[in-house]
């Protein structure tokens, strides 16, 4: 029987060979981005967590007064993180309150005319960070003085390791932020706010 006949006899349909092959190709594709996917927010949070530990670690030199400023912390940090991502850019940025309350608040309205509990000229207010205007944020640049609390803000930015954000047309960086708060010892006194009225 020729090679022809054998093929008109033969039912296709029951020929499952090569099935395997078309059912890889189409799950394929899906398995191997959300792999790539899960590895991509598996070392962002590793990185996450590697910049908490860097920047605590830091912010407590400042608390026993080895470190004072804020490019020592900033150097610290970036020494850490460099170990594991070389190429990565690394930003601190610290503000400094004389209490835990204070923190990311405005600067208190001493005496308050209409509207009531908006500041507005006329008003008076402690000049918490001494810059002798009026802030919704009381912090004070820097990492402060003698008894302070200091709230510290790393941003680390570095090159995506997984292609997912270019594939998504995004910039093909990542970034990741870490917030860190520390009270300096008590060293010396803390001076009061001046109160001052516009």
């Amino acid at each position: 029987m020729s090679a022809y006949k054998l093929l008109a006899h033969k039912d296709f349909r029951q020929d499952v060979r090569g099935a395997t092959l078309v059912e890889f190709a189409i799950v394929a594709m899906p398995l191997i981005v959300m792999m790539m996917a899960m590895f991509d927010l598996g070392f962002r949070e590793y990185i996450s967590i590697q910049l908490a530990g860097a920047l605590d670690q830091s912010a407590r030199q400042v608390t026993v007064g080895t470190a004072t400023n804020a490019a020592a912390i900033k150097a610290s940090v970036t020494t850490q993180i460099r170990t594991i991502l070389p190429g990565a850019t690394v930003n601190v940025i610290p503000s400094s309150y004389d209490a835990f309350s204070k923190v990311g608040k405005p600067e208190p309205i001493t005496t308050d005319t209409a509207p009531i509990g908006v500041y507005n000229k006329g008003d008076c207010f402690e000049d918490e960070n001494g810059n002798g205007v009026w802030d919704s944020d009381s912090g004070l640049n820097g990492t402060g003085g003698s008894d302070d609390i200091v709230y510290y803000t790393a941003i680390v930015t570095y090159p995506e390791i997984v292609p997912m954000r270019r594939l998504l047309g995004w910039p093909a960086t990542e970034t990741v932020t870490g917030t860190a708060m520390m009270k300096n010892q008590p060293y010396a006194s803390q001076a009061d706010p001046a109160v001052i009225c516009s």
